[in-house]
């Protein structure tokens, strides 16, 4: 019997994204086969190495033993106009989960989303190094620099399709089930109470000291922050931190972006896993938005069986 081809377009979220994993597992227990994978920005990262052939066990493992110390090094300062970080460290983490791959040698069709960020235009990446499309979807404005690749400035895909439904559809799949992990009724921006055992400023100063010795006399400009932070302990509740502001800025109109691209473009089944209490930039604490993405998903699990039936029997009337 002739199976209809199934596109799943992962959408943005930064860390929340990690709920992307969820998915993918309970798809795979169910046996579920993807033939199509879209993604933007974080969707971009966890659909890329999918569709290179990473078993989603792996890259449950790697999000589970990731820890403060990953994430302070993933998100080092460097001096640019154009960005708060260069991501050549994230390039590197790539590379030694996925390798150099390019797109069209993937185990399963991909393609994922960027900005033009001096045109706006929405570019489609599927083919050429998977490495570097996908360090072009990730790429926040003012936090990551831009990519230059194929003589355009490239930056987070979320900003133009957060959730590329439509791709996946254009890329040949009957059915497109859709994750979108960025809550739509939640507010984005909330008070953070700081948590001595979530952020401990001294230990990531000594982190990054003994990673980045070249670094050191920016290091010790760096450092005076966590003197900031312990005077504000004395208070329950700090400020938003320019990170804060910045990421919570883009969730707050990708999340309007995504209610009129999902009313235009509908998807065959969209599932949403509450993400509502996970922290934007904190990658290191991946259990709770995986479970939710474990859950969210196999909700719908029964629905999409009985329609991949129907689509097989569709399908198989009309080449009678």
């Amino acid at each position: 019997m002739e199976n209809p081809k199934i596109g799943l377009a992962l959408g943005c979220g930064a860390a929340r994204g990690l709920a992307h994993i969820g998915v993918l597992k309970v798809l795979e227990k169910h046996q579920i086969p993807v033939d199509i994978v879209t993604g933007t920005s974080m969707g971009a990262f966890i659909g890329g190495a999918y569709a290179s052939g990473i078993k989603v066990s792996v890259m449950e493992e790697i999000s589970l033993n990731a820890d403060w110390k990953l994430n302070a090094m993933m998100f080092f300062p460097t001096i640019s106009f154009s960005g708060f970080v260069d991501g050549k460290r994230i390039k590197e983490f790539l590379k030694s989960i996925i390798g150099n791959r390019n797109i069209e040698e993937l185990d399963r069709k991909f393609a994922c989303v960027a900005t033009d960020i001096l045109t706006g235009e929405e570019i489609v990446i599927d083919q050429g190094s998977l490495i570097e499309a996908i360090r072009a979807s990730i790429s926040i404005p003012t936090i990551f620099t831009p990519v230059y690749h194929g003589n355009r400035f490239l930056a987070d895909g979320g900003i133009v399709n957060p959730v590329p439904v439509d791709l996946a559809r254009r890329m040949g799949a009957d059915i497109v089930i859709a994750v979108n992990v960025i809550p739509l009724n939640a507010s984005p921006l909330k008070k953070e109470k700081m948590k001595k055992e979530e952020i401990d400023y001294q230990k990531v100063n000594i982190a990054l000291a003994n990673n980045f010795k070249s670094k050191i006399d920016d290091l010790i400009k760096f450092s005076k922050i966590s003197e900031v932070f312990k005077k504000e302990e004395k208070e329950k509740y700090f400020s938003p931190n320019f990170i804060n502001i910045t990421l919570n800025t883009i969730n707050i109109f990708e999340r309007e972006i995504i209610k009129l691209r999902l009313e235009k473009d509908k998807p065959d089944f969209l599932i949403e896993p509450d993400t509502s209490n996970a922290n934007l930039k904190v990658f290191y604490k991946g259990k709770e938005a995986i479970q939710a993405g474990e859950e969210a998903a196999s909700k719908i699990i029964p629905a999409i069986k009985k329609h991949i039936e129907r689509k097989q029997k569709w399908i198989q009337k009309e080449l009678s």
